[in-house]
């Protein structure tokens, strides 16, 4: 999964990218595209490891790229970013509300009709070419493409981004060379003051308006506060968290939302050697959940010996949660759910 962090300029988005990749400091304004893997947290997998006690714990990754792009003059993206955007899964939108320069709202719709523009523009230039080709007969098979390109071109001039659309499989499938910008799932990061932090919850919630599951999602973060937290040692960490009154750093549940946005969630796999979390998109079935883990096993798949979290972590082992008949043996069409532990049963 890849995510491309955009924002207006001194939005704070290279301080947001910083303190997502545990580092202590902003990287040099030159360096334009920075990248960085990070790991999803998931407490879940540190209680599957003490109880099995793996020799290691391997998380679910995400690539983050810190990719700027927008003027905030209505100038559309910068061309140097645009084409590492469309490469990105989703996008991280953050907006100043620490320096009490800027309003929010005004910034957020701001950079969404960046987007747009740049969609538009794209669409523009095709739809002539290609309205010049079916009408010829020398492309009779993209005439379906050519209607939802009309489609979407109908959203962009109300101004309206392409996410809002709901696009059905068939018609993502026509246009899926284009790689449109506003097409993306947006997780909107609120970067407010050390002094706002008690404000968060309700913050969050006045932009609530935003929210669309899948399409969109809001979150708020002290980015100077959390570039601190990655400064410090675990226990003093835990120690600061306490006395700010928060549960966990605010960079991890932007994270979890942007890996949720995308309608991702994990299985696990548990045994001595490691505690692993999987990534697979919510509604797989368990023949291609396997898959993640190897061709082989889903090539093979004969059964998945399933557990829900909460019923091994009652259970401890797999031979207890057997026993106590808390694990199910499913078959290829099993939907996995969130946190299952599996182990599969295959033969090649």
């Amino acid at each position: 999964m890849k995510i491309g962090i955009i924002g207006l300029p001194q939005s704070g988005k290279s301080a947001v990218f910083a303190a997502a990749c545990g580092k202590t400091e902003t990287p040099p304004t030159a360096m334009k595209l920075q990248r960085a893997v990070i790991k999803v947290p998931d407490e879940r997998l540190s209680v599957l490891s003490d109880l099995a006690d793996a020799q290691r714990i391997v998380y679910a990754e995400i690539e983050l790229l810190d990719a700027g792009g927008l003027s905030g003059s209505g100038g559309g993206v910068d061309s140097k970013a645009l084409a590492e955007l469309k490469q990105m899964d989703a996008l991280l939108l953050t907006v100043d509300s620490f320096t009490g320069a800027r309003e929010a709202d005004s910034d957020i719709q701001n950079a969404i009709d960046e987007m747009i523009l740049n969609d538009l523009a794209q669409i523009d230039a095709q739809v002539p070419k290609l309205e010049k080709v079916v009408k010829m007969g020398g492309a009779a098979n993209r005439a379906q493409e050519l209607e939802v390109l009309k489609k979407c071109l109908a959203a962009l001039e109300e101004e309206r981004p392409l996410i809002e659309l709901a696009l059905s499989d068939a018609e993502l499938k026509e246009i899926r060379g284009y790689t449109f910008l506003s097409i993306k799932p947006l997780l909107i990061v609120i970067n407010i003051a050390e002094d706002k932090l008690g404000e968060a919850k309700a913050i969050e919630e006045s932009f609530s308006g935003r929210v669309t599951p899948h399409r969109c999602e809001v979150a708020v973060i002290c980015a100077k506060i959390e570039m601190e937290l990655a400064e410090m040692e675990a226990d003093e960490r835990a120690e600061f968290l306490v006395d700010l009154g928060i549960l966990n750093p605010a960079v991890d549940v932007v994270i979890q939302k942007a890996y949720t946005l995308l309608g991702l969630i994990p299985y696990f796999t548990v045994g001595e050697i490691e505690a692993r979390a999987w990534t697979i998109r919510r509604g797989c079935v368990a023949q291609k959940a396997a898959g993640v883990i190897h061709t082989d096993i889903e090539r093979g798949f004969i059964r998945a010996e399933v557990i829900a979290y909460d019923d091994y972590v009652t259970c401890k082992t797999h031979v207890e949660a057997k026993k106590q008949g808390k694990m199910r043996l499913e078959g290829k069409e099993y939907v996995v759910q969130d946190g299952d532990v599996i182990n599969y049963r295959f033969n090649v």
